[in-house]
């Protein structure tokens, strides 16, 4: 993938306010996906999933399996990338 690409997907990630808020939500520490949908409880699991894909299909979220439980964490490296 380009660099141009890898940008674009990042900027269309950022570009919806919900997804700006699940980062927002993970820069202090990782957390479950159940712990995002608790924390956004206007949005269904189905929508925060959802916008948790893109967020990792542009790499700004990483997911690691737990057991049962998927981990969110924050990836701020392809932002840093743009700025630079």
């Amino acid at each position: 993938m380009s660099s141009q690409s890898r940008d674009d997907n990042v900027f269309k990630a950022l570009a919806h306010r919900r997804r700006r808020a699940l980062l927002d939500q993970l820069k202090d520490a990782p957390q479950t996906t159940g712990m995002l949908c608790d924390a956004f409880p206007d949005m269904d699991r189905c929508t925060v999933m959802l916008h948790l894909k893109v967020l990792e299909e542009a790499d700004l979220v990483v997911a690691r399996r737990e057991g049962r439980e998927r981990w969110n964490h924050l990836n701020a490296l392809p932002i840093k990338h743009i700025h630079d």
